[in-house]
């Protein structure tokens, strides 16, 4: 008998034992590692968070939410949903690596910047996880303020969530309305291009078919004129040759042209000289000439002197004058 009590009471002990590192593994060990709880209240929706949700800084896993709850005023209506954080100090460390862990004071933090937000841990799950971060820039309100058990994190909104937000304030009615209207009008404008553009693609047709018939025609007219053209050019080049041998051939009588007129010049300059020293004033030759004028001009006068004379006594050609 007593040895069945202690075969018993071994296995209690046993059992006992493992159940205390059971708990000691799944908790890490939590029996000896020093816990802050804070709270944090979201004005918004928690859609997505659960009890067991991480709590990161950054990225490194520091804790976990370990309750979840919903707070309404009476009189206004106002819901907030308070989250309490479990934080674990082996993560959290105040201090250098080598140096001595300051004691972690959660409200200095706040004062500091420590701000909490919602993210999103995955798109397919749409689970969310709380991400604790230093922004001294955004203000820290508290929402309990003093009354607050816990130490209180003030909460910043997540840029999904002022898009969100911004979504929800839309009126979603009449834009649906609008985009089934642009649709429709999309639509029969689709239509109405549609059938213009099958019109426009039969009068392409009849056009190519018209630029076809116009470039074969030019061509055909190219190569007449291209035949022509070397016709003319043969012609031209037969011409030319013809000339050159005309020139050829006329070249010496030509010569012979051109110098015979070049003497006949030469004679007419001379001749012309001649008759200029001819008629200069006071040379010999006009001095003659003006002298032979008067003698033929006295002549002239005894002749019509006579003539007058035989024209009044024509006798006087046989018994000569009568004196008076």
């Amino acid at each position: 008998m007593k040895r069945h009590a202690f075969w018993v009471g071994s296995f209690l002990l046993l059992t006992l034992a493992l159940i205390v590192g059971g708990i000691l593994t799944l908790n890490k060990s939590s029996l000896f590692t020093q816990r802050h709880q804070a709270m944090v209240y979201f004005g918004g929706s928690v859609k997505g968070l659960y009890i067991g949700a991480p709590v990161t800084f950054r990225g490194v896993k520091m804790g976990e939410v370990t309750h979840i709850g919903v707070e309404v005023d009476p009189r206004t209506l106002i819901t907030r949903i308070p989250v309490r954080l479990t934080l674990s100090t082996d993560t959290l460390q105040l201090g250098r690596a080598g140096e001595a862990a300051q004691a972690v004071d959660l409200p200095e933090l706040v004062s500091k910047g420590l701000r909490a937000r919602l993210i999103l841990q995955s798109i397919v799950t749409g689970q969310t996880a709380v991400e604790l971060d230093f922004r001294p820039e955004t203000p820290g309100v508290l929402v309990a303020g003093d009354k607050a058990p816990l130490p209180e994190i003030p909460t910043v909104q997540d840029k999904l969530d002022a898009l969100l937000n911004q979504v929800q304030s839309l009126p979603l009615g009449d834009l649906v309305a609008e985009l089934r209207q642009t649709m429709a009008t999309l639509d029969q404008t689709l239509k109405v291009s549609q059938t213009a553009i099958q019109s426009s693609s039969k009068q392409l047709r009849t056009t190519g078919e018209q630029a076809r018939q116009t470039l074969q025609a030019a061509e055909t007219a190219l190569a007449q004129v291209q035949t022509q053209a070397n016709l003319t050019l043969a012609s031209i080049q037969q011409l030319s040759e013809v000339s050159k041998q005309t020139l050829q051939d006329t070249q010496p009588g030509l010569r012979q042209t051109l110098t015979a007129s070049h003497q006949a010049a030469e004679e007419a300059q001379r001749a012309m000289h001649n008759l200029a020293e001819f008629s200069a004033p006071g040379s010999a030759l006009r001095t003659d000439l003006n002298s032979a004028a008067q003698d033929l001009s006295q002549a002239a006068r005894t002749m019509r002197s006579f003539a007058d004379q035989l024209d009044d006594d024509p006798s006087s050609l046989l018994f000569g004058r009568t004196r008076p």
